[in-house]
């Protein structure tokens, strides 16, 4: 027996020790962020010009120095888009205790409009949803040009693909300072009184387009627009289209950083070509 016990102690001890397999990593808990935060933001009173807002509607990197959002990521899908009416600006009183409040009358008589990053319409299924982007926090100063005409028309695209089955992981924000205002005035901030915002130069967008239930390939078609914040800006979004690659390099923010780097590296290289008709309207 001794014999028999010694034997298979030897067997056991000569098989091969498996390391001990780590869980996959899993993506984030908030939908809007399936790929990945663009840049890094903490939701820390003390990182003021990086303060991480996550909500269900959408995430966003808040800038209490130039009184705007660095950047937001959401998700959008048909399920997304209904028929609520539009809600009020409202001071973001979700903020924490020594960033600044703005309000809605911040932007009166500036010359500039009160842009969305998060689009009303990507959150009109509830009021609550819809509510949610019209928080300051997510509005910058637009000029009237860029923010009806060709911000708003590829707004309308993205739902279109929505519409048609698509699923959509978006992200958007200010860069740069500096924009012309409804007169032709340039202007780096607005407000009569502190505090004062900053105006972009210009605003950009990012979107993957996935077939729904469906993760990023090679073939996957990814959307960037890099427009002026002027007068300049027409209908014709797909004039605006770059490389996300371009929206990088401008920003120093990195895209989607949970794709596999092998498939990343391909959606970022070249600009949309797919052709788009915009209509006049």
């Amino acid at each position: 027996m001794k014999r028999l016990l010694l034997i298979l102690a030897l067997a056991v001890a000569a098989l091969p020790v498996l390391p001990v397999s780590a869980d996959p990593p899993k993506p984030p808990a908030n939908r809007n962020v399936r790929y990945g935060m663009p840049g890094e933001a903490k939701p820390d009173p003390a990182h003021k010009e990086a303060y991480l807002i996550d909500r269900p509607q959408y995430v966003l990197s808040y800038n209490d120095k130039h009184k705007t959002a660095n950047w937001a990521c959401w998700n959008l899908t048909a399920k997304d888009i209904g028929h609520t009416a539009r809600g009020a600006f409202e001071p973001d009183k979700g903020l924490p205790k020594g960033f600044t409040h703005i309000t809605s009358a911040n932007y009166t008589g500036s010359g500039f409009d009160r842009g969305h990053l998060v689009p009303s319409k990507d959150r009109s299924d509830t009021e609550e949803n819809n509510d949610a982007v019209f928080l300051m926090t997510n509005m910058v100063p637009q000029s009237a040009a860029c923010n009806q005409k060709g911000w708003e028309r590829f707004e309308s695209y993205c739902r279109t693909l929505a519409a048609d089955g698509k699923e959509l992981y978006i992200a958007a924000g200010p860069h740069g300072i500096g924009g012309v205002a409804n007169d032709g005035t340039k202007k780096l901030t607005i407000g009569k009184n502190a505090p004062f915002i900053t105006v972009p130069a210009h605003v950009w967008k990012v979107a993957l387009v996935l077939d729904k239930g469906t993760n990023p390939t090679k073939n996957t078609r990814v959307i960037a627009v890099w427009m002026p914040n002027d007068d300049t800006v027409t209908d014709d979004w797909p004039h605006y289209r770059v490389s996300v690659a371009e929206v990088e390099k401008k920003t120093g923010l990195k895209f989607f950083p949970l794709v596999p780097k092998e498939v990343s590296e391909v959606l970022k290289e070249k600009p949309d070509a797919v052709k788009v008709t915009v209509h006049k309207r």
